[in-house]
């Protein structure tokens, strides 16, 4: 039998993308943590989480402390054992459903954190048990065509063909769907217009920083030139080699700090050691397995630039948090970049790794420049903060309750 109601209403966030892997922080679980704890400081939210054993792990080293439901993301292995292993935890998670959904209490929302099958699928089921249940599904990006997209190509269109699908089934059964106030949420946007979702039920969000804990977070002597947050083939990892043999050729000595989890470390970092830039690329990995604010904040004061060779961003929180330490970004010129930041860092031409050496050197070596971005950073990055996101996301969840 399911739990009896209490009187305040009740969340059910889904959160199955993580799979096994607990290392790599990405920005929808960020977001649901932010927004999640806040109104559970509030305290007028009933909050439940269902996610597999990896996104516990991650998420309760972040600090969450809701209670929660695990779905199973593999049979056997304790983690994952090569990429691929991913979509087959969102195959079991999926499957797994019936079972991890026995004995939940009739929510009155349930959010979903991503757009994945993973957490589709048990969204859609709570809809045919609990048909007065309002459904929010949160959308981070718009795919990309494979051919545009660095990795493999089968992969690539795998994916976008099963976004496709999970948009289909949003636009039929989504009573509200948030998507980032960025050029991908309007092509997000305009997709599901085209798939009959109405203008009305879509609202876009915005993502930001903990001001408070980067105010409080020491400010370490620099110990390195450079730092890039986030290390995956769409956020540039195959830029990472040619752009820092430029900038050694223009700048020799110049250090590079690499943290906050790598996709496809080993061959990464094999093909550096082979190239001798091992002697000033650096990869931080915390003792713990993972970092406090305070502790995260204070590593990328450490630097003196921040370096982002992003190809792909949903919103680029990385991007916010550094300028916020007062490191000025080096960016590509992305468009979700230029909506959200301006010129409050430094865009070069997509993909001209020369140009992006050449942009990471001057802003270490004009020091008028270096001073006018990390001014222009910091006054953007005020915009943002999660207190303020919180009680916008909370007064729609009340509206959505009734």
């Amino acid at each position: 039998m399911p739990p009896p109601r209490t009187a305040a209403p009740r969340i059910l966030w889904i959160l199955n993308g993580c799979g096994m892997e607990a290392g790599s922080i990405t920005g929808g679980p960020v977001r649901f943590h932010e927004i999640s704890r806040r109104l559970q400081a509030a305290g007028a939210w009933d909050q439940t989480l269902q996610t597999t054993a990896g996104g516990e792990v991650m998420l309760r080293r972040m600090g969450c402390t809701l209670p929660t439901r695990r779905t199973r993301a593999a049979l056997v292995a304790n983690r994952e054992l090569f990429r691929a292993s991913r979509l087959w935890s969102y195959l079991l998670s999926a499957l797994d459903t019936p079972r991890a959904l026995q004995g939940v209490a009739p929510p009155d929302i349930v959010i979903t954190v991503s757009d994945y099958f993973c957490d589709i699928v048990p969204a859609l089921a709570i809809k045919r048990r609990y048909p007065g249940c309002r459904w929010i599904a949160w959308v981070h990006h718009r795919e990309r065509p494979p051919a545009e997209r660095p990795g493999n190509r089968l992969v690539n269109e795998l994916t976008l063909r099963l976004q496709e699908w999970s948009f289909r089934r949003i636009a039929a059964h989504a009573d509200g769907v948030w998507m980032y106030d960025t050029d991908a949420g309007d092509q997000v946007r305009a997709r599901l217009g085209e798939l009959g979702l109405p203008a009305a039920r879509m609202r876009f969000m915005l993502c930001g920083i903990d001001t408070a804990a980067i105010q409080q977070a020491p400010s370490p002597a620099k110990s390195v030139d450079a730092v890039m947050i986030g290390v995956r083939p769409n956020k540039g990892l195959h830029d990472i080699i040619p752009v820092w043999e430029e900038v050694l050729r223009l700048r020799p000595g110049t250090t590079l700090r690499l943290m906050g989890g790598m996709s496809g470390e080993q061959s990464a970092l094999e093909e550096m050691r082979r190239r001798g830039l091992d002697r000033v690329i650096e990869v931080f990995r915390s003792p713990g397995g993972f970092l406090g604010p305070e502790a995260y904040y204070a590593r990328i004061k450490e630097a003196r630039v921040l370096f982002a060779p992003s190809h792909e961003e949903g919103w680029g929180i990385m991007v916010c948090e550094a300028m916020a330490c007062g490191l000025p970004a080096v960016t590509y010129d992305l468009p979700v970049y230029r909506r959200i930041y301006g010129d409050a860092l430094r865009a070069v031409p997509c993909y001209d790794t020369r140009a992006f050496a050449a942009a990471l050197v001057e802003q270490l070596d004009n020091p008028a420049r270096f001073e006018a971005y990390v001014n222009a950073g910091q006054v953007c990055a005020s915009r943002y903060s999660w207190d303020a996101l919180a009680v916008a996301d909370a007064a729609t969840l009340r509206n959505m309750c009734g």
